[in-house]
């Protein structure tokens, strides 16, 4: 049991390792950009990486929040809106679903952030896809080797690793990492 453990917190930690600081930097100055500029921040994903999108806006709101007032990351998680959802998916098709909630919202700049542990999530790509072509920013979190969200973000992320646990977590320890940082600055 002690083996089996150890083999687990060690292929974690492999797939942590992986993690371009390169590109964690430059979706960090996207981030970054987005805050500065007012811009918004909209997060998507699909199962637990809807979860994680919803507990990221919030977090990036929340745990930022600067004192003395200065203004606050505009982040809005399009996970969290079960009617619109429903809505879309109904009547126009699943694929739709983020991108057609975006349209009542969008500013030339805003930015996705899209979580997809494959990278290959219909509704995911075809959101980024609209972004890019609305002049928005893309950041990708995925995991294997990108899938399709390597190919339409300006920042990408890629956990190496084919475990889906693995991926999610490591996924959840970046936006950890970007929520800490951002309190230290916004703190100073």
């Amino acid at each position: 049991m002690i083996g089996k453990i150890k083999d687990h917190f060690d292929i974690l930690y492999a797939a942590l390792n992986s993690i371009s600081t390169l590109q964690l930097d430059l979706a960090t100055q996207i981030l970054e950009q987005a805050y500065q500029n007012k811009q918004t921040i909209y997060v998507i994903g699909n199962g637990q990486s809807a979860a994680s999108a919803s507990a990221f806006a919030l977090d990036l709101t929340k745990q930022t929040s600067p004192v003395p007032p200065k203004h606050r990351f505009r982040v809005m998680s399009l996970t969290d809106n079960q009617s619109a959802i429903t809505a879309w998916a109904n009547d126009v098709s699943y694929d739709s679903i983020f991108t057609e909630q975006l349209k009542s919202f969008w500013m030339q700049e805003d930015v996705i952030l899209a979580v997809s542990a494959s990278g290959n999530s219909p509704n995911v790509i075809h959101t980024c896809r609209w972004a890019l072509e609305n002049l928005g920013q893309v950041i990708g979190l995925t995991g294997f080797d990108g899938g399709e969200l390597h190919t339409v973000s300006h920042a990408c992320i890629v956990v190496d690793s084919t475990d889906f646990g693995h991926i999610e977590t490591a996924h959840i320890a970046i936006m950890h990492y970007w929520v800490s940082l951002f309190h230290e600055r916004l703190a100073d």
